[in-house]
């Protein structure tokens, strides 16, 4: 990092004259000052100043009070009364495969299938990393209404730009993949399979041969396949990493968890490698992937051996992802009412990775290891069976400090509101797309698939979940949402309906509310002396702007555990 631009943004001040001379012992490493910072700290809500030694606040108070700490060796930060947060948390985030480039070629959702030939032929020539050819983009719906006209069968497409080894290219939801022929037979897909867990093979309604799109499991399944580890996808993994935690400084975010942390695939050695060689630059914890084809006990085993709990590391390895559940737009979604679309694609009440017996036995075995549980719910039934997975197993092993979450949470049954709070669940909400903002829209959208009166009755309570008191967190689900806090924040206070009381609330739910649900609330979620230094530094003052101007925050400075991680050029 550049000195010269860290004080054109905020000056250097030496340290003034006869301040902590000869008392070097009780003087901090740094000093800032003179800005309005926003603590999250009830007892003391705004300060001026701050003072870290080691990592550590020593002091959060005014100048006056903080300049105390100036030694000989101090380095004095003016912040010309920027607005500085508690460093900012993205408790869903999949920052890692965003950046794998391994997936080579970007599908623009919109195109009839038959136009992406020309496309994937030539990203052919440039994959990276495996011998399986790779891209993303495409839109489920497109393919369906391809269908639906009579077009050619998704394979048969495919083949005519891939002929002779495996592709896969993912759906812009990730909840599905379309494949080719090749990558059916490596899989060993064919008229006379039978559906994976948690998945859904497509055939052609004639021949029940598969026609090339596999949804939820049955992609996951041919995406492990495609992404086997081998020398140059762990360094692609690698390369994927740094430039993940790259974005997620530049947003301002100081802690992450992965929230599909794929063992299978080689992402823990990246991760342990950021570590060993000291580039990991934000708190993370790992959302060990469950896989729903796998053997369930000797699953349990293994992920038992990779838990790590270390308060005073970057790393964590103590939560668990795992699916309930697919999608609305895929028909897969777990629903309490069948679905009315006169097609739908798995069954008419949609699927389960794991129903309510399987995962209450997941949670029951690993939550007494220590693992929390991070679970993708998005239909009224994936919530409703989640809850009462929890329940089961906080009825077999009795009281404990439990804090499992559910995420997405898209279809809330009214009568599963107040069960958060009894089972001390989290509501993980997604913000970050505009399209949640246009509350009525969104609810037609479910009407469509469900039924008059679902969206409306059901549809993202956010404001229901927070006012019923419980602990509600938002996340971007990055890259499926764009990675910013600030968009976040700004849709979660502009819904027409279901909209947070205010931007405290929505603040909270980016800094203490993720930070107890990381468990390091001791440590990080508000600005008070003997947590550490995480913070962020913006380029206007949210709280003196109208909200629809949140959204456009730039960061000017992130910093972790007291080091600058990230300084806007």
């Amino acid at each position: 990092m550049k000195a010269w631009l860290f004080l054109c943004l905020f000056g250097f001040a030496a340290p003034l004259a006869g301040q902590n001379s000869g008392s070097q012992a009780a003087a901090a490493d740094q000093v800032w000052l003179s800005g309005r910072i926003y603590t999250m700290d009830p007892a003391q809500p705004w300060a001026e100043a701050m003072a870290v030694q080691a990592g550590e606040l020593m002091a959060v108070g005014q100048n006056q009070d903080v300049s105390a700490w100036i030694g000989p060796q101090t380095k004095v930060h003016d912040l010309q009364n920027h607005l500085v947060l508690p460093g900012l948390h993205d408790v869903h985030s999949h920052f890692l495969e965003a950046f794998h480039t391994a997936w080579t070629c970007y599908l623009p959702p919109g195109w009839s299938p038959e136009d992406y030939i020309p496309l994937i032929r030539f990203c052919a020539w440039f994959q990276l990393g495996t011998h399986w050819v790779l891209g993303y983009g495409y839109r489920f719906e497109d393919m369906v209404r391809h269908l639906a006209a009579g077009g050619r069968s998704p394979v048969e497409i495919l083949d005519d730009a891939v002929p002779n080894r495996p592709a896969l290219m993912l759906e812009e939801t990730s909840h599905s993949v379309w494949v080719n022929s090749a990558a059916l037979q490596a899989l060993g897909f064919h008229a006379g399979s039978q559906d994976p867990p948690g998945g859904r093979i497509l055939r052609n309604p004639v021949t029940g041969e598969p026609n090339g799109l596999l949804l939820d499991g049955a992609g996951e399944m041919a995406q492990d396949l495609a992404f086997q580890p081998n020398p140059a996808l762990m360094d692609l993994n690698v390369q994927a990493l740094r430039n993940g935690l790259k974005e997620l400084a530049k947003n301002g975010i100081t802690s992450a968890c992965d929230a599909r942390a794929h063992w299978r695939r080689g992402f823990l050695e990246a991760y342990d490698q950021a570590e060993t060689e000291g580039w990991l630059s934000a708190r993370v914890n790992l959302g060990l992937w469950v896989y729903p084809y796998l053997q369930d006990d000797s699953q349990i085993t293994q992920l038992k051996s990779f838990y790590r709990s270390n308060p005073g590391a970057l790393l964590q390895r103590s939560q668990i992802k795992i699916y309930a559940d697919g999608e609305v737009g895929h028909t897969t979604a777990a629903v309490l009412q069948n679905y009315i679309t006169p097609v739908h694609f798995a069954d008419p009440d949609g699927l389960n990775y794991y129903n309510k017996d399987r995962l209450q036995h997941f949670i029951t075995e690993l939550e007494v290891e220590g693992f929390d549980f991070h679970i993708h719910t998005i239909g009224n039934r994936g919530v409703r069976e989640a809850l009462d997975a929890i329940a089961g197993a906080a009825a077999a092993n009795g009281p404990m400090d439990r804090r499992h979450r559910l995420t997405h949470c898209e279809l809330i049954h009214p009568a599963d509101l107040p069960r958060f709070v009894q089972l001390g669940v989290t509501g993980d909400f997604q913000m970050s797309s505009h399209y949640v903002r246009n509350t009525s829209a969104l609810q037609r959208w479910y009407d469509f698939f469900l039924g008059l009166g679902t969206g409306a009755r059901e549809a993202f309570r956010l404001r229901d979940l927070w006012d019923s008191g419980a602990n509600v967190v938002l996340s971007s689900d990055y890259d499926v949402g764009p990675m910013s806090p600030f968009v976040g924040m700004e849709n979660a206070l502009l819904r027409t309906d279901q909209a947070l009381p205010d931007l405290a609330a929505a603040i909270r739910a980016y800094t203490v509310n993720p930070a107890w649900l990381m468990r390091q609330e001791h440590l990080v979620g508000s600005l008070e002396v003997s947590k550490r230094a995480d913070f962020v530094v913006l380029d206007r003052d949210l709280f003196q702007i109208p909200v629809s101007e949140i959204g456009e925050t730039q960061v000017l400075v992130t910093v972790v555990d007291g080091r600058v991680v990230y300084l806007k050029p």
